[in-house]
């Protein structure tokens, strides 16, 4: 079943109850995959990736159980390689992940930062389809801002776990729990969009 929350500003402390609850397990033994592909232009955004980290070992999650997956090292889909044609065996770290590696862990976490190029990455080397996949088979999903974005409907090639476009960040975010298809959302930094197999609802 899916399991996705949308945040805006972060997971908030009713955040973290849902998340923990879903998990079912102890912080310690949670096995993250964290995504930071879309804050690593600029100092400012990288601080972003820097709080994330901090953020997630603050709820009780051992940085030996925080995979980073950098899009950027992996190569493009349709790449043909040359040299390393005959390399099989590299780390997870550089090469795409398959479902099954992907559902050994319990959440993927992706940071804030710049949308299109998380989506850009996302799409390039092919990690949309083995991340649908796995999301589908019960991987849970944490969106912050731009990680928020591409999995909504803000992009003609997003992934589209809900077809709304999402602003984020916004000084009054939206007033009611209804979503109406397609409607764009406004999310204030403590809420989030909350989606349990196919039921989608807001909550703060």
């Amino acid at each position: 079943m899916r399991k996705i929350l949308l945040t805006s500003g972060g997971l908030t402390d009713h955040h973290k109850k849902l998340f923990w609850n879903n998990i079912k397990k102890q912080p310690h033994e949670a096995k993250i995959i964290f995504i930071p592909s879309a804050a690593t232009e600029s100092d400012g955004a990288r601080e972003g990736i820097s709080m994330m980290i901090y953020k997630l070992m603050e709820m009780g999650v051992e940085i030996r159980n925080i995979f980073v997956y950098h899009l950027k090292y992996l190569l493009s889909a349709d790449y043909n390689r040359t040299y390393s044609r005959e390399v099989n065996d590299l780390p997870p770290a550089f090469r795409l992940l398959t479902v099954e590696e992907l559902c050994e862990y319990d959440a993927i976490f992706f940071c804030g930062g710049d949308a299109r190029l998380l989506m850009d990455e996302i799409n390039r080397t092919g990690f949309h389809e083995v991340l649908n996949t796995a999301v589908a088979n019960g991987l849970f999903y944490v969106g912050m801002s731009a990680g928020s974005m591409v999995a909504a409907g803000n992009f003609d090639d997003g992934l589209y776990y809900i077809s709304n476009p999402i602003t984020v960040h916004c000084e009054k975010g939206i007033t009611h729990s209804e979503i109406v298809p397609n409607e764009e959302i406004f999310l204030s930094d403590n809420q989030a969009i909350w989606i349990s197999g196919n039921t989608i609802q807001i909550i703060e």
